[in-house]
């Protein structure tokens, strides 16, 4: 009997040291969606133990990588540089990582996404997009352990930039030819990394051109002169205001005409991006370039991607 007794205690004693043990990390991501009208792409990281909250992260990259005065900064880090600064010229700062930490802070501290108000004193910024990633992130799976170093990481190519020719374009407004000067032509990413795997990429390149008018067939609209030169068509805008001259191929969306029916191709920039970011968060790699620079096993990537599968091979392991 005392040795049941015995036995029965070292099972009581086993279950308390389980229960006063630390509990189980997981880790929670996620990110708004980017379209070719998105400035700031915000994005949150939760961590819990257990069923308890004890890390949050609120922050964003731009989209224009290091063609902004960001230089490919997250938001949170350009604002604790100085860099992004809502009030520029005021003597009172209340800077925007400040406002982020407060807001996370009260989520760790009431525990519910749902207690979005009152804001906490000095937050001025808008919080909804923050609350609707929280529960997006909480309401996923638990991110896996993956190998690489936590992080939020800016890749660029911009030493090795080469000379886009100036070109010309009509003018539907003001009925005249434009011009966009000579540029430099590079390509720049962004990946985040959390519990050791990479939950985000953006693949992107510094490029200026304007959007262009499009028929119904999806086929970029042509002028031509009295002379007969052909210029493409750029998009309509408010005669009060200038065109809008985008930095970036994502930027252009189906303007960057690669596509048929206006290219060869099947897949138009913006989309062959998407496809290497969504292959890379599948395998957490990519594969090495042929040697056209381009891959042979990545479905709807045809274009030359070997400084973006540099970038990934940057990538700081744990």
């Amino acid at each position: 009997m005392k040795k049941v007794f015995f036995v029965m205690l070292s099972v009581l004693a086993l279950m308390t040291l389980a229960a006063c043990g630390k509990a189980e990390r997981t880790y929670y991501f996620a990110i708004e969606t980017p379209t070719q009208d998105s400035e700031w792409l915000y994005w949150v990281e939760i961590v819990k133990e257990g069923d308890k909250i004890v890390e949050a992260k609120w922050d964003g990259l731009s989209i224009l990588g290091d063609t902004n005065k960001y230089a490919g900064k997250s938001k949170y880090q350009a604002s604790k540089d100085g860099l992004y600064d809502m009030h520029p010229g005021s003597t009172e700062k209340n800077w925007w990582h400040d406002q982020a930490d407060k807001v996370t802070a009260k989520l760790i501290e009431t525990q519910n996404y749902n207690d979005r108000e009152p804001l906490p004193a000095g937050v001025t910024i808008t919080t909804d997009n923050f609350y609707v990633l929280v529960e997006k992130a909480l309401a996923s799976d638990p991110i896996e352990k993956g190998e690489y170093k936590d992080g939020y990481y800016f890749f660029t190519a911009k030493d090795q930039a080469t000379k886009n020719a100036a070109k010309k374009y009509w003018d539907p407004v003001k009925e005249t030819v434009i011009e966009v000067g000579e540029f430099d032509y590079y390509n720049f990413g962004s990946i985040i990394v959390v519990n050791g795997r990479i939950v985000f990429a953006y693949f992107d390149a510094a490029f200026k051109q304007y959007r262009f008018a499009m028929d119904e067939a999806g086929k970029v609209v042509k002028h031509t002169d009295e002379e007969g030169n052909t210029y493409s068509v750029i998009e309509t805008y408010d005669a009060n205001k200038t065109p809008k001259l985008y930095s970036t191929k994502n930027q252009l969306g189906f303007s960057y005409a690669m596509k048929k029916p206006n290219g060869p191709g099947s897949f138009e920039f913006f989309e062959q991006m998407n496809n290497l970011r969504d292959y890379l968060i599948e395998n957490q790699t990519l594969p090495e370039v042929n040697e056209d620079n381009g891959l042979d096993d990545v479905a709807g990537v045809t274009i030359k991607v070997a400084e973006f599968v540099d970038f990934v091979k940057q990538l700081p392991k744990a």
